[in-house]
């Protein structure tokens, strides 16, 4: 692990698979404090379970949805006084040729891929610049 990460407080999103779960496990270990946030709950508190991290730290999260994305941002602030690394890691890829026209997946693709982030950005940052003030 990178010095200098130890104790930082980091925000995952889409922490219940793939790279988001990844993430957590090799910061956690490396002494991070991190605030897991994912649609999937269930999966969300089995990772909590095994890294060992309090109920607070795990919130399900869909990052579509701007309030959801705050109240887990809020939470990490609340928890750990304040949010160093926002890692805006939720995504998902819809795969069916173009001429399916499978519209509803394009537009769920682009509120969770475009806007998960700008939303994760918008919670985030207010905080981040009271820091650096």
């Amino acid at each position: 692990m990178a010095i200098g990460i130890e104790g930082k407080v980091i925000v995952i999103t889409g922490a219940s698979s793939g790279l988001g779960e990844a993430a957590a496990r090799l910061l956690h270990g490396g002494g991070v404090k991190i605030v897991l946030g994912a649609r999937r709950l269930n999966r969300l508190q089995a990772l909590a379970m095994d890294l060992g991290l309090s109920g607070d730290a795990v919130m399900q999260t869909d990052v579509s949805e701007l309030e959801q994305v705050k109240r887990l941002v809020d939470g990490a602030v609340a928890l750990h006084g304040r949010i160093d690394v926002m890692i805006n890691n939720a995504g998902l890829m819809p795969s069916s040729p173009l001429e399916r026209l499978k519209i509803d997946d394009w537009d769920r693709m682009i509120d969770v891929n475009i806007k998960g982030v700008l939303y994760g950005i918008a919670a985030a940052l207010p905080y981040m610049q009271q820091q650096k003030a």
